[in-house]
């Protein structure tokens, strides 16, 4: 299922950029290009909520004061029996929380937040994973940006976080496609079969060839053992694998099911039992408490073993966060992979679709975000007489979650398509046993995503100065700072650090601690235009440094308002302003391209207008922006 919103009003889009087209002057300058593999991924070892502490296996690549994402991709439990109820989800106990949170300081394998945990999590059981956002200014994406594969053993991958102060914009993709849960493994059978106990159950040990009387099942939120590895139950919201003979996988899953695999259809021969792949089962978000993995799809039987016949891994997590997205006509997706196509065996299921949240407050031009299904792999029967296989089952469409309303760009969560039946034998049964399409996805906007916002008291105790708070607040054109200390005998002095336009941070103010005092407060009297950044360096008596969350305050310049006139124009503008002092003017199209630009002085000043088509444009000066139309 797609929508399609190509057509954007310009009054809408106009609203849009008032609102949210803040970007600085110097942005330019803060601008970070990036591409491949942006996030570093961290096994979580162990949980201490009490200090809002998270053990990991190395903390290399970890930073303080950068934002974090907290998620625990398995630990359902399952019905395990060999029976159609196999791998129906009994308790999901764990399995999908997830939140975001920033770091407060690290001392050894510990990182502490300095939010307190949202949910319970069990790193044991779970595949918990720390995944660190790719934080910027402003981000350009000149190359793929994409998600480190998922790693089963070491439990880590599969996620995409990117946050940016200003601008994320894209030149290429955001690519997190098939780096889910791993599709079922292709492994050739020996042609041993039974149409007199024919392989009925749900349950095998795939590894086993003589014969794999079930092919490996896709990969879910719950680990099977070797012994329930194989055969066509389905693991959750992983496919089931196709049973002997030939029968083909079914496809993976998300917040919606996936599609059945083909089966045999053969007749007059051996080795005809229909015994396909079971779809992957739909899971609940619990409210939008909990996200996944898109699930592996199952792999089809094969014993004359001419084609990979695996399942199509499914698709991963996505996270992007930003004031704005420069879209570019890119693609951020989240999609499941392709199940392998069989010659004469059984064919893999797709992989289900991934998870993607966009918390961005501004779309420039269109994007589009997906989260599709893989396809069900084709079946070509090559004219064995008498033989023929349906194809593998498709993988379901995952989840976009938008914070706010729908914006006008592309989504698409629709299922993959079940495998294509090709050169089949004539006397073969007349229904063939056709694959299952997996289900459209779901799309849901205005969604809170998890965050804690209750400051972690151990966090305090950790920072020399036992900080309480820090709060940076716009008066007029200044900026107030003021912080409160638990224990005001260990500080030194402290530091107000205010970030400039090279990403780096300068000193603006050094307080003098004082054993009698707990409350402090400093004032920038030079605030920029735009946003400026603030944090706390706070050096103890003992020397030890510690820093405060960093503050955000936005400044717009006093005066910064401005007139158009005529508005229709046809091609030339007057501006009137009361600004005294020069402003950089940009007219761009809705897409963000810019068509003109120039310098003004105070007062009036007439615009001449190049040629450019009727339409709607964007009048900006310094920060501020407004609609002409050009007739």
């Amino acid at each position: 299922m797609k929508n399609r919103n190509h057509i954007v009003k310009g009054f809408i889009v106009l609203c849009v950029w008032l609102t949210f087209f803040l970007l600085p002057v110097s942005a330019t300058a803060q601008t970070t290009n990036i591409s491949g593999i942006v996030n570093t991924y961290h096994r979580v070892v162990e949980i201490i909520p009490s200090k809002a502490c998270i053990r990991v296996a190395s903390v290399t690549g970890l930073t303080i004061n950068t934002k974090v994402v907290l998620v625990q991709m398995k630990g359902a439990t399952i019905n395990t029996s060999s029976s159609a109820s196999f791998g129906t989800v009994t308790s999901l106990n764990d399995a999908g929380n997830y939140e975001i949170g920033t770091i407060c300081s690290i001392i050894g394998d510990s990182v502490f937040l300095f939010q307190n945990l949202l949910n319970t999590y069990s790193p044991a059981a779970g595949k918990l994973q720390l995944v660190q956002f790719a934080e910027y200014y402003s981000a350009n994406v000149i190359d793929t940006v994409k998600a480190a594969a998922w790693n089963n053993t070491t439990g880590t991958g599969a996620v995409i976080a990117i946050y940016a102060d200003q601008d994320i914009t894209l030149n290429a993709p955001v690519y997190a496609d098939a780096s889910g849960f791993r599709g079922g493994n292709f492994l050739q059978s020996n042609g041993t079969c039974s149409d007199a106990i024919p392989a009925s159950g749900y349950i095998y040990t795939a590894s086993n060839t003589s014969p794999q009387n079930g092919a490996y099942k896709g990969e879910g939120i719950a680990d099977v053992t070797s012994g329930q590895s194989g055969g066509r139950g389905s693991p959750a919201n992983g496919g089931g694998g196709g049973n002997n003979h030939n029968n083909s996988g079914g496809g993976g899953a998300n917040l919606t099911t996936g599609g059945i695999g083909g089966g045999n259809s053969s007749n007059g021969v051996a080795c005809t039992a229909t015994l396909r792949g079971e779809a992957g089962k739909s899971l609940s978000s619990n409210s939008g408490q909990k996200i996944y993995l898109g699930g592996g799809g199952g792999a089809g039987h094969s014993n004359n073993g001419l084609s990979n016949v695996s399942g199509g891994n499914g698709g991963g997590i996505v996270f992007i966060w930003a004031n704005q997205l420069i879209g570019n006509n890119r693609i951020i997706t989240a999609s499941g992979g392709n199940g392998g196509n069989s010659l004469s065996d059984g064919a893999g299921g797709g992989g289900g679709g991934g998870t993607i949240i966009m918390h961005v407050s501004n779309y420039t031009g269109n994007v589009t975000v997906q989260a599709n299904g893989g396809n069900g792999g084709n079946s070509d029967d090559g004219g064995n007489i008498g033989r023929c296989f349906g194809g593998g089952g498709g993988g379901s469409g995952g989840a976009i979650y938008f914070t706010g309303a729908l914006p006008a760009i592309t989504t698409d969560i629709t299922g993959g398509a079940a495998g294509v039946e090709s050169g089949r034998d004539v006397s073969c049964d007349a229904i063939p046993q056709a694959g299952g399409a997996g289900s459209n996805g779901q799309v849901i906007t205005n969604y809170t995503f998890s965050r804690s916002t209750n400051p972690a008291g151990y966090c305090a105790f950790l920072l020399a100065s036992g900080l309480n708070y820090f709060n940076a607040v716009r008066m007029g054109n200044l900026v107030l700072l003021n912080w409160k200390t638990a224990s005001p005998a260990e500080i030194q002095y402290f530091e107000v650090e205010k970030r400039n336009a090279a990403n780096s941070w300068n000193s603006i103010s050094i307080v003098s601690g004082n054993d009698a005092t707990r409350e402090y407060s400093a004032t920038d009297n030079n605030p920029q235009q735009g946003y400026n950044y603030y944090r706390l360096k706070i050096t103890g008596r003992n020397n030890a440094v510690s820093y405060s969350e960093i503050k955000r305050v936005y400044i717009r310049q006093a005066g910064a308002e401005f007139e158009i006139y005529p508005n229709p124009a046809i091609s030339k503008i007057t501006i009137s302003r009361k600004n005294s002092l020069p402003g950089q003017l940009k007219i761009t199209d809705i897409t963000g391209r810019i068509i003109h630009q120039q310098t003004i002085s105070s007062g009036s000043a007439e615009i001449n207008l190049p040629t450019i088509a009727k339409g709607i444009y964007l009048v900006i000066i310094d920060t501020v922006v407004k609609k002409l139309e050009i007739k």
